[in-house]
């Protein structure tokens, strides 16, 4: 089995992900910062593609006439020309579950960090400040407290279980409600996004990015949520108008977010939005932990095992 590699993870992640890789695979890796012309020769013999890494061309597969499945090592689809590839009679396949965990605790981090001033704290005290002024600034409790999730896939239905020591009134919004089985376990009730907005005290984002969810948070869905609530983003930032954001976190519309995703990445240091004291911003490093780097390959190289002895593709994406 000839399979490609393009990515640009470290030697180390490299050696956990190569560990996956099963004796009849033959890969080749090569660094999608590459010219076309290097990934051309490294993927033109491949059957299959594995892509880990965001952001660029995937011109050179047109090349590339024996490939059958390019799986990606990411959860995230959007900047992934779908049609296009079916069109090359490649078939295309997430790993939407492979970083769940880390998303998931990340996540809680977050609202954790957000609600107990943890960040203010920590850039008071390494400014030589201690807790100087900290007692002006409210923290609260979670316990108790109204979560409201955008979308109940794998991170989503995590944060929800997580959400449960804490003794949350959680509820979710989703195109495609789950199961009464899942909401009793999980303790989530199903809500319109509207309602979601208005009640809940922290709004959390797990939603893919595509054309309909795409500025979904704008400047009217910001104005339904309470005047103390929060939002946080760890799945794109595109997902939340950032100058609709900017300007509800500046008007008092809502109380904070944490974000770690922006709509523009990296955003520029003179953007408006660094200098508020209401926003917590990291570098889209969500997802990032050496477990998942291990879950990712080995679903990776064992849905490309699939695709090339002709059986079922797990996680397969489609245009529609």
């Amino acid at each position: 089995m000839k399979i490609a590699l393009v990515t640009t993870i470290n030697p180390e992640r490299q050696r956990i992900f190569m560990e996956h890789a099963t004796p009849e695979m033959e890969v080749t890796i090569v660094s999608s910062t590459a010219p076309d012309e290097e990934k051309i020769e490294a993927c033109c013999d491949a059957e299959a593609v594995i892509l880990g890494a965001p952001g660029f061309s995937l011109d050179f597969l047109k090349h590339c006439p024996n490939v059958k499945l390019l799986q990606s090592i990411l959860a995230g689809y959007d900047n992934i020309d779908v049609k296009g590839l079916n069109d090359l009679g490649i078939a295309f396949a997430n790993n939407g579950g492979g970083n769940a965990i880390p998303v998931a605790e990340y996540t809680m981090g977050l609202i954790n960090g957000v609600t107990r001033g943890v960040f203010r704290g920590v850039q008071s005290a390494k400014a030589g400040n201690w807790n100087a002024g900290l007692r002006e600034f409210p923290t609260w409790e979670l316990t108790g407290k109204c979560v409201g999730i955008i979308g109940m896939g794998a991170i989503g239905q995590r944060v929800a279980k997580m959400l449960t020591g804490y003794e949350c009134d959680t509820v979710y919004a989703k195109r495609n409600r789950v199961s009464a089985e899942v909401e009793q376990e999980l303790h989530a009730r199903h809500v319109p996004l509207d309602e979601l907005l208005r009640v809940s005290d922290y709004v959390t984002m797990h939603n893919s990015l595509n054309a309909s969810t795409r500025g979904m948070i704008g400047k009217e869905q910001l104005a339904m949520m309470k005047p103390t609530a929060i939002i946080i983003n760890t799945t794109r930032g595109a997902c939340i108008d950032q100058a609709a954001l900017y300007e509800a976190l500046t008007n008092g519309t809502i109380a904070g977010a944490a974000l770690d995703v922006l709509a523009e990445e990296p955003t520029p240091q003179d953007h408006p939005i660094w200098k508020l004291d209401n926003v917590v911003i990291t570098p889209h490093q969500s997802g990032l932990s050496q477990e998942s780097v291990s879950r990712s390959a080995a679903f990776s190289f064992a849905n490309v095992r699939r695709a090339l002895l002709g059986e079922p593709i797990q996680s397969l994406i489609t245009p529609e």
